[in-house]
């Protein structure tokens, strides 16, 4: 410390600007409205600091990516997030850390995936998603901006998720429908549909309704048994003729299980499969290899185009920059957590 003070008595800029940023810390209140637009607290120290946590509410039409996550020479969502938020933020890759909510695959849609990242800046959220959209991709678009709680995790905070999966059922496909709709010609029946939906709410184990062990890179331990809490089957006559939308939401999804879901619904309602069978699926769960044969089993998991990540849903104190969300774990003097907590392992 002594090395470091004699040194800025031998550097007036550096003197200058540790005066500067001592006088920033004492001056609070009026002043600090004057100087700053706001009262000097927490979350400003946190931005001179480097460790403010955003989140963004983004949509995007994932037909012409490989997925969300970024991967070597291929295009993918978050390399195109990344690269506005660098351009926006005149920053590197690195220091963002940037996340999602949850993975979309290959050729899936999200209207509204969360991602979180970190910067060094008290960015003017009103005005950043006008910024980003400016230079992001015309499928990609983000809708909001918020600060979190320092301690906030896009993925561990998450209560859980909402996916809607569209289905055109008619003699003759929409083409307007054709990037995000699976056509289905023979008529469904819908109450066998959501008599089998029914069958899926509440806790189970969904092994059979899963890729687990597809998901490729390095094989993940995950806990099969997810809790539904609604899976409807709307028809939507408005939007289209013989459109349809699969709604599941729950705590937490294995890989490609919506489409399992999707496809085993849509194979009952073509009356190839007898609605029992889902209560049989469930009722077998881990104690057989996994559904990712399910053609074998009567249907075909259901493709990528019609899957949409819908919602993510959290407690609204994410959004209180001064919040500690999870008092009983450690923290570092920034508020960030020391030890983790469960993740999803959602991978859709």
């Amino acid at each position: 410390m002594g090395f470091y003070l004699r040194s800025l008595q031998r550097l007036p800029s550096l003197q200058a600007t540790m005066y500067s940023n001592a006088a920033n810390v004492v001056m609070t209140g009026a002043l600090g409205r004057m100087l700053y637009g706001e009262p000097i607290g927490p979350r400003w120290l946190l931005a001179r600091l480097g460790h403010l946590s955003y989140r963004l509410i983004i949509a995007y039409d994932g037909t012409d990516y490989c997925g969300w996550q970024l991967q070597p020479s291929a295009p993918t969502v978050q390399r195109a997030l990344e690269a506005a938020l660098c351009t926006v933020l005149r920053t590197e890759r690195g220091v963002l850390g940037v996340r999602a909510a949850g993975r979309t695959d290959s050729g899936v849609h999200a209207r509204g995936q969360v991602v979180q990242f970190s910067c060094n800046k008290d960015l003017d959220v009103s005005k950043m998603p006008y910024k980003l959209n400016s230079v992001l991709p015309h499928d990609i678009r983000v809708l909001r901006i918020h600060r979190t709680a320092p301690d906030f995790s896009v993925t561990c905070s998450a209560l859980g998720k909402c996916y809607h999966y569209s289905v055109t059922n008619s003699e003759v496909h929409d083409p307007l429908r054709n990037r995000y709709a699976m056509h289905v010609r023979k008529p469904l029946d819908l109450a066998a549909m959501r008599e089998a939906a029914a069958a899926m709410v509440g806790t189970h184990d969904f092994t059979q309704f899963s890729n687990i062990g597809e998901e490729g890179g390095r094989p993940r331990k995950r806990n099969p048994v997810k809790t539904l809490r609604r899976v409807d089957v709307v028809k939507l006559e408005e939007l289209a003729p013989g459109a349809l939308r699969i709604e599941v939401e729950g705590n937490g999804f294995l890989y490609k299980m919506v489409r399992h879901i999707s496809g085993v619904l849509m194979a009952v309602g073509e009356g190839r499969l007898p609605p029992a069978t889902v209560t049989r699926m469930l009722e077998v769960g881990s104690n057989a290899p996994p559904g990712c044969n399910g053609r074998y089993r009567g249907y075909n998991v259901a493709p990528a185009k019609g899957l949409c990540l819908h919602e993510v849903f959290y407690d609204p104190r994410v959004d209180d920059p001064s919040t500690i969300l999870y008092p009983d774990l450690l923290h570092d003097e920034y508020g960030r957590l020391l030890e983790s907590i469960p993740a999803s392992d959602d991978d859709e």
